[in-house]
């Protein structure tokens, strides 16, 4: 069955990713798919991610506002994102993400194919 869910009703999920603001919409709890996820991410200005890799799930994320700078693989390779750019991360590939500027936030959709719930994505932490 369809569903909608609006952004203004769901919770604000600060466990999965600490400093971090999101908003899980499509899930196997939200919505019972077995294959994908899908959030609303807003990221603090000045804020960076602690490196990790996922094992169960591809990370794919859509930049709407800002700037966001991904370091990714054991070389930390630079990638930079901004309003329009999208990001592809496979499984087991280390990244972590990080946001340059010290006034404005990066806003963003991302989510996981091959995974039901961010919680099911196998998220290890490498630092």
């Amino acid at each position: 069955m369809a569903k909608l869910l609006s952004v203004k009703n769901l919770p604000t999920e600060l466990k999965y990713e600490p400093g971090f603001e999101l908003k899980f919409g499509i899930t196997d709890e939200t919505t019972g798919i077995e294959t994908a996820t899908l959030a609303k991410t807003h990221f603090p200005p000045g804020s960076k991610r602690k490196r990790h890799y996922h094992t169960e799930g591809d990370l794919i994320w859509y930049c709407i506002l800002g700037k966001a700078v991904w370091y990714i693989g054991e070389e930390q390779e630079e990638f930079v994102t901004e309003a329009g750019d999208f990001m592809y991360i496979p499984r087991d590939e280390i990244h972590c993400t990080a946001v340059p500027s010290e006034t404005e936030p990066v806003e963003g959709v991302g989510g996981y194919g091959g995974c039901a719930n961010p919680y099911k994505s196998g998220k290890t932490f490498v630092e």
